[in-house]
């Protein structure tokens, strides 16, 4: 086909009757040409190109604007997901949100998901170096192809892949996060992050988190909302997954084990039992009074009237779906269409859980589908 800036037209296939000598695309009125720019004018060139028959013909341009880019729609698959399983799985969730889809333009950061038995292996390389440097490197690409506004999803394992490159260093933001310009406020449309020549994210989706609660509100959480304000947790509490990597990481924990940087918190050696990942414990998202910090980091609303400071962000409990969702009660984002169609309005109009269609609020910053779960009898 031919590409001209940014727009491809494809070859149908179909036989000319006659031989084409000249092609003309003229997107503007013959009186208008004194307006064009001199960035525009290279449009205007007319270039002779030789075929292989030894025909030649012309290809005439004149002002053509490029369109508007799409968003970019970056997925970060968990623990145990291969590149082809990982495709397939954001695919099915593509493929049931049309307007998704027409919305952005997917990529998927497939990192080495590790398989059943190098789970712990897994949570390294999620965390690792290499990963950091990579993701940096995407980012990159997709600014100097155009790109500005970026979403983020992330499931699992992949919440320590994205917390990883977002994590402060030495007290500061991490390369990844200055490659954002700071977070818009509400009802901003035209954000400074434009002006500055950065990326702007405008959303950050982590699906069934695995990550440690308490790692998430001392350091995570500030790491993310400075590029953000619209963050968004979908977690369950019945999250069998999450259940058996709370005991694993508790278990190693209490043996004092070293774990990723990003995952420490500072009662992490004192904890016993079970460790509380952020994707099966929902309810703990709120700052402590001993520990936090004010500012943006509290929500704006009143949390309930239970005192306390829950933190800015959107945190959906999908507890009671059972719809298309497996005794695991881990990876249904991309099967059910009630979570699939609010994940749809999240990236699409860019509203806060309070603003959608097809949620209520429970208490603090916690929220849960307008569902009747199927024991329900009419």
């Amino acid at each position: 086909g031919v590409q001209i800036g940014g727009h491809n037209f494809v070859q149908t296939g179909l036989p000319f009757t006659r031989q084409v000598k000249q092609i003309v695309v003229d997107v503007i009125k013959d009186n208008d040409e004194e307006n064009v720019t001199e960035r525009d004018s290279s449009y205007l060139r007319s270039d002779s190109i030789e075929s292989s028959a030894g025909h030649s013909f012309r290809l005439d341009v004149r002002n053509w604007n490029k369109i508007d880019t799409r968003d970019a729609l970056i997925f970060l698959p968990g623990f145990n997901s291969w590149l082809k399983h990982s495709l397939e799985t954001f695919g099915q969730l593509l493929a049931m949100t049309p307007k998704l889809s027409r919305h952005v333009y997917p990529v998927l950061f497939a990192w080495p998901g590790a398989q059943v038995l190098t789970y712990r292996k897994a949570s390294f390389i999620s965390a690792s170096e290499n990963n950091k440097k990579y993701f940096l490197q995407m980012l990159t690409s997709l600014q100097s192809r155009g790109i500005t506004n970026v979403h983020i999803v992330s499931h699992s394992l992949g919440a320590q892949t994205l917390m990883n490159c977002f994590e402060d260093v030495c007290g500061e933001p991490s390369p990844v996060a200055q490659c954002f310009g700071p977070a818009r406020l509400a009802g901003d449309n035209a954000s400074s992050a434009l002006n500055l020549g950065k990326l702007v994210c405008r959303s950050i989706t982590m699906l069934n988190p695995d990550f440690p609660s308490h790692a998430f509100r001392e350091r995570g959480f500030q790491s993310i909302r400075r590029v953000t304000s619209l963050i968004t947790i979908v977690g369950d509490k019945a999250d069998q997954a999450l259940f058996w990597s709370s005991l694993i990481n508790g278990l190693v924990n209490g043996c004092g084990r070293s774990q990723p940087s990003v995952l420490d918190f500072e009662d992490r050696c004192e904890q016993r039992g079970l460790q509380a990942p952020l994707g099966r414990n929902i309810n703990l998202l709120y700052l402590d009074e001993t520990k936090g910090k004010g500012g943006t980091l509290a929500s704006q609303s009143e949390g309930g009237g239970d005192g306390k400071a829950w933190l800015d962000c959107d945190v959906i409990d999908t507890t009671g779906l059972d719809t298309n969702v497996n005794d695991l009660r881990h990876s249904a984002f991309n099967v059910n269409s009630i979570l699939l169609r609010d994940i749809e309005e999240l990236v699409v109009t860019g509203k806060r859980a309070a603003d959608r269609t097809t949620l209520l609020h429970k208490r603090g910053n916690i929220y849960e589908f307008c569902h009747a779960p199927s024991f329900i009898k009419f």
